[in-house]
């Protein structure tokens, strides 16, 4: 029986931000199922993603004072 990379605990980094360069998905499930998902943050795509993010907040910040 084969383990779910997300159930595995080495793929995670400070017990909490999961880090799995093998997993091909961007949105991965919690390990509590029920609380939602998380980001695979080894993803490519998770750094455009987190620089978008960051642009909407300093541009809130310094524009809509």
């Amino acid at each position: 029986m084969e383990i779910d990379p997300v159930d595995n605990i080495v793929n995670y980094k400070i017990g909490i931000i999961y880090w799995n360069p093998q997993d091909s998905r961007l949105f991965v499930p919690k390990r509590e199922r029920s609380m939602g998902y998380s980001l695979n943050f080894a993803h490519r795509l998770n750094i455009l993603i987190l620089a978008v993010i960051t642009a909407l907040v300093v541009y809130t910040v310094v524009y809509l004072q």
